[in-house]
């Protein structure tokens, strides 16, 4: 499924907002885009609000803002159902869940806003809300050997077995952080060249580690992370040599979603090759 998909399974399966909605067909009133007009088939004469509408526009930044936006549009006659009553549960169907479509990394969403408005529909009122919701992909962080993402995400792997990983775990079309089985995402900031030797060029660096769990317990996971990262103070990358944790600051104010409450102040080494030298083929003496 794709991700305008997945979001339409979320909304028409939270029988907390269909049960307010009208139906078309037997099927909830939730639209991708455009809903049909007020004479179009299926109405069948009755109701047509409450109705939900929505788009979704992507766009490409790589300096890990928001991927794209989400709007959605709760329209409501002035004699039925407030849209105030379904714009919570609209929110609450899609908040805390990361989305994997078929292809592509996962999203997840976050609210951002929420605007009422009033539109006139043949001899209805129309009230409405439009809420909008930045969306933020995850895309694999894995670079070339040695690869300081893919050391992190296998240390994660030993530290927490049962927790996913963003970038090594498989995700199902959605997965939710719980208390026993948080996620983890980890993408690297900043990659710069500190020194270099006759045998190694040191590399500095900055990653980036995104917690998700359970807001009561978010902060838990984060402490105990950084505590077990500054015990051990380095990783052991896949050709075992140690990524040394040079500083580590945790912001538990900081969003998940957009930001990341950890960072990681790195240094790693890249072995230099040994230079090729012909070989001597004739030797003379004199």
């Amino acid at each position: 499924m794709t991700l305008e998909d997945l979001i339409y399974s979320r909304l028409t399966g939270w029988e907390a907002l269909t049960a307010k909605l009208a139906l078309v067909d037997g099927q909830p009133a939730i639209y991708y885009q455009v809903a049909p007009g007020d004479t179009a088939d299926g109405w069948d004469g009755k109701p047509q609000y409450p109705r939900i509408d929505y788009t979704v526009d992507m766009q490409s930044n790589p300096e890990r803002h928001a991927s794209g936006v989400m709007t959605a549009n709760i329209w409501c006659s002035e004699t039925g159902e407030p849209p105030e009553s379904l714009e919570p549960e609209l929110r609450a169907a899609i908040r805390d869940v990361f989305l994997q479509p078929d292809s592509g990394p996962p999203f997840s969403l976050s609210w951002a806003r929420s605007d009422a408005f009033q539109a006139q529909s043949r001899e209805t009122l129309v009230n409405g809300i439009t809420v909008q919701f930045d969306i933020y992909a995850f895309p694999t962080q894995e670079t070339t050997d040695p690869d300081p993402i893919l050391a992190i995400n296998e240390y994660l792997k030993k530290w927490a077995p049962d927790a996913l990983v963003i970038g090594k775990d498989t995700l199902e079309p959605f997965t939710f952080a719980s208390e026993e089985r948080p996620v983890f995402y980890f993408r690297l900031a900043e990659l710069s060249l500190f020194r270099e030797t006759n045998t190694v060029a040191w590399m500095d660096g900055v990653l980036v580690g995104h917690i998700f769990a359970p807001e009561e317990i978010r902060l838990k996971w984060l402490k105990a992370l950084a505590d077990s990262l500054s015990l051990d103070g380095e990783v052991i990358m896949l050709d075992k040599s140690p990524m040394f944790l040079t500083k580590i600051k945790a912001d538990s104010s900081a969003s998940p979603l957009a930001v990341g409450q950890l960072r990681l102040s790195i240094r790693f080494g890249l072995l230099r090759r040994r230079k090729y030298a012909h070989p001597l083929i004739n030797t003379y003496h004199s």
